[in-house]
């Protein structure tokens, strides 16, 4: 599985760079700021037909496309490009979404970056792999000087929920929003960052990185504080001693 997956992100990544820099936006999604380019359009197109000839009994749900055997045992879960207003606008911040779910449960995950070419991997029990090497999750145990990532969208509950984190970290930790939940996801789950949370119900943007979390050491729930699962709303990922408290900051924010 794991070599079918990364030959055909491979092959989508490379579609995608041919149309890097253009600038060319296809079309707007009822949010202005979704926007759709042709190089969305042509990876969905190249994972689609590999997983519809190697595994034709299996479901597909793509965020660029109509669901395809939606009731099947076993649904992937495609975000053929993630990050695409970067990538519109030539800021090297996307990649690719790719889950498994068996009956429900996420068992095999990747992330791919075309630009760093950095293939992240996850089978349920096996770990998390970045290009080949096993890494593991954050282990800050101190709110003081954490660098964590935040949703890009501003409100007055992602808003009070940065704003309790600073205050827990006395004004020192960092966060940012990268406007990509697959580079989210990459930097999270190995390490380069501390910890991760969005209020986003996207399964094609959350179940891929509940899982590279998760088989990386991180404690990974939704918002309402229960092992994610495929059509939940939001993730909140951090080690198992930030989880706790982001947990209770987030439901408090969100009014969970």
């Amino acid at each position: 599985m794991k070599q079918f997956i990364k030959e055909t992100l491979e092959q989508a990544g490379d579609e995608i760079m041919k149309f890097y820099g253009s600038r060319e936006v296809l079309y707007t999604k009822e949010n202005v700021s979704d926007v759709v380019t042709k190089a969305d359009l042509a990876s969905n197109r190249i994972i689609v037909e590999a997983i519809k000839e190697k595994f034709p009994d299996h479901g597909i749900v793509s965020e660029e496309d109509e669901g395809y055997q939606i009731t099947a045992d076993n649904l992937w879960y495609i975000d053929p490009l993630d990050g695409t207003r970067n990538f519109s606008t030539t800021v090297p911040l996307f990649g690719i979404n790719i889950s498994m779910a068996n009956n429900g449960v996420v068992t095999h995950a990747a992330i791919y970056q075309p630009i760093t070419k950095e293939f992240v991997y996850a089978e349920v029990g096996q770990g998390t792999f970045l290009n080949g090497e096993k890494v593991t999750f954050s282990k800050v145990e101190k709110w003081e000087n954490s660098y964590g990532l935040t949703p890009i969208s501003p409100s007055l509950e992602t808003d009070a929920v940065k704003q309790k984190i600073y205050e827990l970290s006395n004004k020192t930790a960092w966060m940012n929003s990268l406007a990509s939940s697959a580079v989210a996801g990459a930097l999270v789950s190995t390490g380069r960052r501390d910890w991760y949370f969005t209020p986003n119900s996207n399964t094609w943007d959350l179940a891929a990185n509940s899982l590279i979390a998760k088989e990386a050491g991180a404690v990974v729930t939704n918002l309402a504080g229960e092992d994610y699962k495929p059509g939940d709303q939001g993730l909140v990922i951090a080690n198992e001693t930030l989880h706790p408290k982001l947990l209770e900051i987030v439901k408090n924010g969100y009014g969970v």
